[in-house]
């Protein structure tokens, strides 16, 4: 168990050795924390915000579709409204689920089929389009793609019940530290292409990818064991925790 003292004072080393890290590094993943499943309030904000965003938008699009295309009718231009969001979320999902394999080990191993995921949805939804036409199969869909496209980003549950403020953000902080490390490592060995075999700018960029692959280690292993410190396991953990 990892106590808020020693994570506020790890973070505040890092910030001092790292300071470069906390700037212009963000996360499109986690914006909201909550405690169990569906055990506060908040977790219904992803929700309303998707339906701000993406049911107004397949409609406004399904609206643009039926006018501009009048081959369409009102099933097949709204259905490909909701086809071309799945496939945005396609677009996107891949680079959210890369930023979480490289700062959060556990929530990855929980949302790394995602894209899968969308690409089974998204052929359900072209069958239904073609084939199905069934508006009730299409309401379902998009849901799911909803869910796994973007209120499971937005959110993450599961933490314990007397997790505070102060520990989701220390998590997250973690988080970014872990990730930015990653970059660095990308970056060196992107130089390291373009220097000279057995020069001193390539030992001295070795030597600085080797210390970046050091942190990036501790700092996965430290954000994998303040999971493990405020969030449930899995689901089981926390139905037990309820007993």
């Amino acid at each position: 168990m990892i106590s808020n003292k020693q994570t506020a004072l790890f973070l505040k080393q890092m910030r001092e050795q790292h300071p470069t890290a906390f700037k212009r590094n963000f996360l499109f993943y986690s914006m909201i924390k909550t405690k169990g499943i569906l055990d506060e309030l908040k977790e219904l904000i992803p929700w309303v915000l998707a339906a701000m965003i993406f049911i107004s938008l397949s409609m406004s699009l399904g609206h643009f579709i039926s006018v501009q295309l009048p081959q369409f009718d009102h099933f097949r231009s709204y259905g490909i409204a909701v086809l071309a969001i799945m496939l945005l979320f396609m677009l996107y999902t891949p680079l959210v689920i890369k930023q979480i394999k490289h700062s959060s080990t556990s929530l990855y191993q929980q949302l790394r089929h995602t894209p899968i995921k969308l690409a089974v949805l998204i052929l359900l939804q072209a069958i239904n389009i073609a084939y199905i036409e069934s508006i009730f199969l299409q309401i379902i869909l998009f849901f799911l793609a909803l869910s796994f496209g973007f209120v499971r980003f937005y959110k993450e549950n599961m933490f314990r019940a007397d997790t505070q403020n102060e520990q989701y953000f220390y998590l997250q902080e973690t988080r970014r530290i872990c990730f930015w490390s990653y970059k660095q490592i990308l970056k060196i060995k992107f130089k390291r292409l373009f220097s000279a075999k057995n020069s001193k700018t390539l030992n001295v960029l070795q030597q600085q990818e080797q210390q970046f692959i050091d942190l990036y280690i501790q700092l996965i292993r430290y954000e994998n064991e303040l999971c493990k410190t405020h969030k449930h396991v899995d689901v089981e953990t926390y139905l037990d925790s309820l007993m």
